[in-house]
């Protein structure tokens, strides 16, 4: 049997049937992972495409991630969320960037949003991404060879991202580990759609839960130097951020001893915050 060419991962909630693939106007393989309150797994052919559905009642973004992972079985992958809306021909630009890049293993697409506060980077040329550039993506614009994943043993941290102790940053940690594993990254200046930041389930704002879920991340992934990281990054968002510089540092110092106690930002205000 010949093997499937693309396939859309797509993490999702609460969903009944396969509404999701006209709303995010999806023409291709795609499996969902459903997080919701029964088990169940179902298959269906739509307009000549396979598209999976499997229900469980497992929560977190990252948890499902890997599920979808588990199921996936095209050469080239995509990681969705169910806010986003494809372009027509979304199969045919992602594959057609990996043909054109042949020692990609991960590429980085664009796409459009509706926030000022969370434009996504616009590349304006399809290039390799170099060893210590930033990697501010979203996991909506990751697209991979999934043998590559496979041979790497990536999957996603359970304990960061929606749903989970520390509401973000797995996708920048599986980003890293994919980094540390050697895999070569390009970024495209590819657009493949449109993603809505109008509902989140973590992000309230430039607030202090923000800079506490920072210092969780940073002490995670950079416990040595989690300082410098610290100190950058209150820097950088000076511009829309309400809070002050110190009180910046502040959230994401005591993001370090949430990390260390295992606390979510609601656990830690009601254990350690007085309130007046």
């Amino acid at each position: 049997m010949e093997r499937n060419k693309f396939e859309i991962l797509c993490v999702t909630m609460h969903q009944k049937d396969f509404s999701k693939i006209g709303e995010m106007n999806i023409h291709s393989n795609v499996t969902f992972a459903n997080q919701a309150d029964r088990t169940a797994f179902e298959k269906v052919d739509c307009d000549g495409f396979s598209a999976k559905m499997i229900t469980t009642t497992t929560r977190g973004v990252g948890k499902n991630r890997n599920i979808a992972l588990t199921y996936a079985d095209a050469e080239i992958c995509l990681f969705a969320d169910d806010d986003v809306k494809y372009v027509d021909d979304v199969e045919k630009i992602v594959v057609g960037e990996f043909e054109k890049c042949r020692k990609a293993d991960i590429i980085i697409f664009h796409l459009a949003t509706d926030s000022e506060i969370r434009k996504q980077r616009v590349y304006p040329k399809t290039r390799k991404h170099r060893r210590f550039e930033k990697m501010p993506w979203g996991g909506f614009r990751i697209a991979f060879r999934l043998d590559s994943i496979k041979k790497a043993n990536l999957w996603f941290t359970t304990l960061f991202g929606g749903g989970c102790v520390f509401p973000s940053g797995e996708d920048s940690m599986w980003l890293t580990d994919a980094k540390k594993a050697g895999l070569t990254f390009y970024v495209s200046n590819k657009t493949i759609g449109k993603v809505s930041f109008e509902e989140s389930t973590w992000f309230t704002g430039v607030d202090e839960k923000f800079y506490y879920a920072k210092g969780v991340y940073y002490k995670a992934v950079h416990p040595k130097t989690f300082r410098l990281w610290a100190m950058y990054f209150a820097f950088r968002t000076s511009s829309f951020s309400g809070l002050s510089f110190k009180n910046r540092l502040k959230w994401m110092k005591r993001g370090v001893v949430g990390y260390k106690e295992m606390l979510s930002f609601e656990e830690y205000k009601e254990k350690h915050v007085r309130i007046s």
